[in-house]
């Protein structure tokens, strides 16, 4: 089921890569700035997409590593690398079943990727077991409100917008942050509760 749901995401974003900036633009730049700020030391971007994060990273990175699931929204994000600060490695990658070393980055940013993520837990448990001991996940994300009207509102709607958009607006993101392993540092509301911006850790041995 998730390697189906894989491939139908693949294809989506393999036919909206080359005109996919018109609706990522949409988020605002300073929300980007504020992400990309948290980040330091070797960086592991999950779901670069078109690269929209690259020229914002500071200085205070030594290397991102940007990884999607599309190849063609990776070769729009080789466009902007020469726009990032530090060296930038990119690769088609699954987040939910990464080909990287464990404990291997300093940070791992994602932003508006487990909105459709086949298996969120997975991906989350997979960003978990590439930070060292004490790294951050930085994570840029809508979820599901904790108004009950407002929530009520998202799971009757996400049927629809899964079907239209792949995009499950009902997800309960910051729970499963805590579930894969993750300790949450610090939640700013960003668009009412809907928009995150979450900082977690990944706890040293006997923390």
């Amino acid at each position: 089921m998730a390697q189906e749901e894989n491939q139908r995401i693949k294809q989506q974003y393999a036919r909206i890569a080359g005109s996919y900036d018109l609706v990522d633009r949409l988020i605002p730049r300073n929300w980007r700035v504020k992400a990309t700020q948290l980040a330091y030391g070797r960086v592991l971007e999950a779901g670069v997409g078109t690269g929209l994060n690259l020229p914002y990273y500071t200085d205070r990175c030594q290397e991102i590593v940007g990884i999607d699931l599309s190849l063609p929204m990776l070769k729009q994000a080789a466009l902007r690398v020469p726009q990032c600060k530090v060296p930038v490695v990119l690769a088609e990658m699954d987040i939910q079943a990464l080909d990287l070393a464990s404990s291997s980055f300093d940070c791992v940013l994602v932003s508006f990727v487990f909105c459709t993520v086949a298996d969120p837990l997975q991906g989350l448990r997979e960003c978990l077991r590439v930070l060292r001991p004490g790294g951050r996940l930085i994570l840029l994300e809508h979820m599901v409100s904790d108004h009950s009207w407002l929530r009520g509102a998202m799971d009757r709607l996400n049927p629809i917008t899964v079907h239209l958009l792949g995009d499950h607006i009902n997800r309960q993101t910051g729970t499963t942050i805590s579930t894969a392993g993750f300790q949450i540092e610090s939640s700013e509301n960003l668009f009412g509760d809907v928009v995150r911006l979450i900082v977690a850790r990944r706890l040293v041995a006997g923390c």
